[in-house]
């Protein structure tokens, strides 16, 4: 369950005590009807091998193909110190302001706004063991029910910016950040909110759109999976 930073939320320590949470200093908690919640559970307290399994359970879900292009967006404050072949690579936001899905970017930095297109690569060797895949394309790393962060083939970036691809979606916007955004004290930032990809309806979207629908999918499978283990034990015994 995601929640926002400013969201406020109370901390509360509970305990199982004849099959029903109580507060772990005692009695119910006063909260309404419907009220959602997050658990923090230490492992060795699961009595079932299967459901902790289940929880665990690591996979990668490919989004994105080889040959996909994103857009990267970069902050420019010296536009005169760029050469002409890096200016060339860019895409001012009023160019392209109608394209984009402005409604779910939530931090846009203040500064003249530009685009830069990147293509996704295909794989080195490395990457072909890690991710047990022989072509190129972007990956959500996932731990049960829980995002653990994000893998990708080898990223093209425009000639003038990196001599050779880049290993990673992370190296590439540092690459990007250090070329166009030299003022800046750290050339590290949110991925998946400063690269955006192209949907059906023609609009560019960050990857955080893509990112949050795998991962409901995932929950999803997670939850029939559990689903289906709590009718056979059901169906176990009443055949008893």
């Amino acid at each position: 369950m995601r929640r926002k930073a400013s969201e406020k939320f109370l901390r509360v320590a509970m305990r199982l005590v004849d099959g029903q949470w109580q507060m772990a200093s005692g009695g119910e908690l006063p909260v309404a009807e419907g009220t959602e919640g997050e658990m923090i559970i230490n492992i060795k307290s699961i009595t079932d091998p299967k459901f902790l399994a289940r929880m665990k359970a690591r996979e990668n879900i490919k989004f994105l193909p080889q040959g996909t292009e994103l857009r990267a967006y970069v902050v420019l404050r010296k536009k005169e110190e760029l050469t002409k072949e890096l200016l060339s690579h860019l895409t001012p936001w009023a160019k392209v302001q109608s394209e984009i899905a402005t409604e779910h970017i939530d931090n846009w930095s203040r500064g003249e706004l530009h685009f830069v297109h990147v293509r996704i690569g295909d794989t080195t060797p490395q990457q072909n063991r890690q991710l047990d895949s022989n072509s190129g394309g972007l990956w959500l790393m996932i731990e049960g029910r829980e995002s653990v962060g994000l893998r990708s083939s080898q990223i093209v970036l425009p000639t003038g910016v990196a001599v050779q691809p880049l290993i990673s979606l992370n190296h590439a916007f540092t690459r990007l950040s250090e070329v166009y955004e030299p003022w800046r004290t750290s050339h590290t930032g949110n991925v998946y909110q400063r690269f955006l990809y192209k949907e059906a309806d023609g609009r560019w979207y960050p990857l955080e759109i893509l990112r949050d629908a795998a991962f409901a999918k995932q929950e999803q499978a997670i939850a029939f999976k559990l689903w289906q283990d709590f009718l056979a034990k059901i169906a176990a015994n009443q055949n008893i």
